[in-house]
């Protein structure tokens, strides 16, 4: 009987796996004649931690099927890096819709902002140079600041 042979290599593998092979059992064969080349396929052999399960596959024959001993618990090599235990979930309040900052730059910039009250953004473009924040950041987190705190308008200049 001659194998059948495929013009692509992904009908080799598609036909494989409709022949009920896992798909990452199916190996692919290369069949030259001349300047053509045809593609077929052919069951490999499960791995030696699948072997277990290697009776219960459909290309597994009685010859195969033979009890195998219990595999041994083996430390797989990986070559991601390991995860970090997740950091806390912090509480964060809201008010008015918004919500204060984590910790950070904008949350150094909301505790001066409740120690000295309701600031103009040209009193707090000097504060924020000279404590080294970025000057519009500082301001973003002004106006922020005030919307958590419920201050609309502009400052009166006699407050």
């Amino acid at each position: 009987m001659e194998t059948k042979t495929y013009t692509k290599r992904e009908n080799a593998r598609r036909a494989g796996v409709a022949a009920g092979v896992p798909a990452e059992l199916v190996e692919i064969t290369v069949h030259k004649n001349g300047d053509e080349v045809r593609f077929g396929w052919k069951a490999k052999q499960p791995p030696a931690s699948a072997a277990q399960g290697a009776a219960n596959t459909p290309a597994a024959t009685a010859t195969e099927s033979e009890p195998v001993a219990p595999a041994v618990a083996v430390q797989g090599v990986t070559t991601s890096k390991p995860k970090k235990a997740a950091a806390p979930k912090v509480e964060r309040v809201e008010q008015n819709g918004v919500k204060r900052p984590g910790p950070g730059k904008c949350l150094e910039v909301w505790e001066y902002l409740d120690q000295h009250g309701n600031l103009t953004p040209k009193d707090l473009k000097p504060v924020a140079a000279e404590k080294g924040w970025n000057e519009n950041n500082a301001l973003i987190e002004l106006y922020g600041w005030r919307r958590f705190n419920g201050i609309s308008g502009r400052v009166n200049a006699a407050a």
